[in-house]
């Protein structure tokens, strides 16, 4: 084990990172506001990486197009699914909200194996960015890439909760739903708002994950149990804390893989692992706030 080695390691741990926070801030955005755990997350990734695959290798669109219309299409979807679906459950029995998300998940993910096939694919496209040396460390251009926009995104995520009036409405909105109905503040507007963002991010996440990783109709899954596990570790509606949670994660997850005898198929293990320690030592997450009893 070189120090070359390590460093490898954890910068493309970090590329990663940046991919994991990518997926999971959108899911962070939507199940703090609306406190309902969308399971169909990952299938709007997924949907997002199929159609960035399908535009370059079909018509030859750059990545960066594809990324930027796979948002515009998952964001108008997301809008769809709220209005048809999901805004019947919001005031339903919690089970009901978790079951209805599921379901839509199991559909979606069964559509698109009958469209698509269950097989693999990978999208051969050119090195969006120049790659980046850092001493004995070269960082792939497309991680490059994906670094930078999937740290844009988090940002964006970040910047809309905190610094725009819609964000402080959807605060508003997810600590107490009642009061800011009575504030005059459109509730269902808020939610569905929140989920169309979320969709967004979802479509441009999976314009990152087509870029680097593979497109199939269960790449959601993997990634959608790796952000509840990433929201596990930074606290529910802590979108700083998902960027840390995901760092934490990849790493480990990065460090196992490259070091340990066949660590590459430990993922799920490890992102469950994680999450039962945090979910034991601190309910609320690494960066949330504890609840006085």
């Amino acid at each position: 084990m070189t120090t070359a080695a390590v460093l490898q390691a954890v910068i493309l741990s970090l590329t990663v990172a940046a991919l994991y926070a990518a997926v999971a801030a959108g899911l962070t955005l939507t199940v703090g506001v609306t406190r309902i755990i969308n399971f169909a997350h990952g299938e709007f990734v997924m949907l997002g990486a199929f159609l960035t695959y399908g535009l370059h290798t079909r018509w030859g669109v750059s990545p960066w197009l594809g990324m930027a219309a796979s948002g515009v299409a998952l964001g108008l979807l997301s809008a769809l699914v709220y209005r048809l679906f999901l805004a019947r459950v919001l005031k339903q029995d919690e089970h009901n909200q978790l079951l209805a998300t599921l379901g839509l998940s199991i559909l979606l993910l069964n559509i698109a194996v009958i469209l698509w096939s269950p097989d693999p694919r990978v999208m051969q496209a050119p090195a969006l960015l120049p790659p980046l040396r850092l001493g004995p460390v070269t960082v792939p251009g497309n991680n490059v890439a994906v670094a930078l926009v999937g740290l844009l995104l988090f940002l964006a995520m970040l910047w809309i909760k905190n610094h725009t009036r819609y964000g402080t409405q959807m605060r508003f909105a997810s600590d107490d739903p009642e009061l800011a109905l009575h504030a005059g503040i459109n509730v269902d507007r808020v939610f569905e708002l929140s989920f169309v963002i979320g969709g967004a991010a979802a479509g441009v996440s999976g314009g990152l994950v087509a870029l680097v990783l593979y497109v199939q109709p269960s790449v959601g899954v993997d990634l959608v149990i790796r952000a509840f596990a990433i929201i596990a570790l930074g606290g529910l509606g802590n979108i700083p804390g998902a960027l840390m949670g995901a760092a934490i994660l990849a790493l480990v997850e990065g460090l196992v893989s490259t070091f340990v005898p066949q660590g590459g198929s430990w993922g799920f293990g490890v992102a469950f692992l994680l999450l039962l320690l945090v979910l034991i030592v601190r309910p609320s997450g690494l960066f949330g706030k504890q609840v006085q009893a």
